[in-house]
């Protein structure tokens, strides 16, 4: 029997995979509902996503989205949208291209002569931050205005705290990036019209762990917190203690955040639990607002120098066509007392801003507040680590970060727990 915490989406597609395999197993949700931080509601009549927005279709999430009959449910978001970044209390235009990066006013002709020397620098340093190996390879200018909003932003993180090797080095090496990347850049790798395409649901991305749900719930059990880890009665796998009930497993996988898996594992497994707890999460804010503004694109993240709370904001009713809804993030590791303040504060201070770059009038519909790992400089706990016979992590925090990085994950890990010893 294989014990399976937590039922986001990689513990939802773990047990996909197992299914096929003929695995017994079964899956633990200490809530009431799956899916994590995949949360979709409805105001208004108007989709709200409260974690991802969208996420990038690989053969892997293609394969499980037509065996769940959803291709139906897709949205696509057009490939030629434009990407803004506001520097100067503007929005200007990510350059995908080389002559888009010629033309580009987030640049000034010494910052594009700088980025241009890029070939001429060494490859990464192995405590190299992200923050210090973009400013050495493309300029301060470039990283600034750039780079570090870009990056940053898939983290809600600080690329000063990140270090290249457990971050943008897995970046660079799936774009087939050895020493530059200008290079790589100039020979078309970051063309957004061959990468895998970008989709979300009708009905939000909650349409997908719904159904997701429903073709493995016979193995998942809702509202069943575990309480308690033991070792098991033969001397091997793990008793999970359900409160008046008990489960006995051979194998155990922790799809929990690290701080909910250190919990359980520090009575039986100090050294585990203990750096596990020492992973940092950065909390964000998101404010869903709705207003009819004729922005077209997919959004803006906030260069570094801007007097400006907001860190970026998806544009979902031009990408996703979601009747004047744009989503704005706010807090991460660079503003962290941000979500100090109330929802009403927060949800001000988005609409004002969002107000103040695009020229648009808008009104709050909800606020949020989510985590994500920071993968910063606390990620060097991991190295090294050593985790019992019967216990496997397989989470967010552990390997490749979003959705496609879950679905590869849970794949692999089914492999591992189906394979004969």
């Amino acid at each position: 029997m294989i014990g399976i915490v937590g039922a986001g989406i990689t513990g939802l597609t773990l047990s996909s995979y197992l299914e096929e395999r003929g695995e017994e197993h079964l899956v633990l949700e200490a809530t009431e509902r799956p899916g994590g931080v995949i949360r979709t509601t409805e105001v208004e009549g108007r989709i709200l996503d409260h974690g991802p927005q969208r996420t990038r279709v690989t053969p892997e999430i293609s394969l499980q989205l037509e065996q769940l009959g959803l291709e139906s449910e897709l949205i696509t978001v057009p490939p030629d949208h434009p990407l803004f970044v506001c520097r100067g209390g503007e929005l200007r235009l990510v350059p995908f291209t080389p002559a888009g990066l010629f033309r580009t006013n987030l640049l000034s002709w010494p910052g594009k002569l700088r980025v241009f020397l890029e070939p001429l620098t060494a490859r990464w340093m192995e405590d190299e931050t992200v923050g210090a190996f973009l400013t050495r390879k493309f300029g301060a200018e470039a990283y600034e205005n750039l780079m570090g909003p870009l990056f940053g932003g898939l983290y809600g993180s600080d690329p000063g705290e990140m270090y290249v090797r457990h971050s943008l080095a897995g970046t660079m090496e799936g774009l087939g990036v050895s020493r530059s990347i200008l290079w790589r850049f100039l020979q078309g790798s970051f063309n957004r019209s061959s990468a895998p395409a970008a989709i979300s649901f009708r009905g939000g991305m909650e349409t997908w762990i719904r159904a997701l749900h429903e073709s493995v719930k016979d193995r998942v059990r809702l509202s069943t917190p575990v309480e308690a880890l033991e070792p098991g009665s033969d001397g091997r796998g793990w008793r999970l203690l359900l409160g008046d009930d008990s489960l006995e497993v051979d194998e155990l996988v922790f799809t929990l955040p690290a701080d909910a898996a250190s919990e359980l594992l520090l009575p039986v497994a100090p050294e585990l639990g203990a750096r596990l707890r020492m992973l940092r999460y950065n909390s964000l804010a998101l404010v869903h607002l709705a207003g009819e503004t004729g922005l077209h694109g997919l959004g803006y993240q906030v260069s570094y120098g801007e007097n400006l709370r907001t860190r970026g904001v998806t544009w979902n009713a031009s990408a996703l066509a979601r009747n004047g809804v744009y989503t704005a993030f706010l807090g991460g590791a660079r503003d962290p007392g941000l979500l100090e303040l109330s929802d009403q504060e927060i949800g001000e201070i988005a609409r004002r801003e969002f107000g103040q770059v695009t020229g648009a009038e808008t009104r709050v519909l909800s606020v949020s507040r989510t985590r994500v790992p920071s993968w910063d400089r606390s990620w060097t706990v991991l190295e090294g680590i050593r985790v019992p016979r019967g216990i496997h992590l397989c989470s967010n925090y552990e390997s490749r970060v979003g959705i496609p990085g879950r679905i590869s994950r849970a794949r692999a890990m089914a492999e591992e727990l189906a394979s004969p010893e």
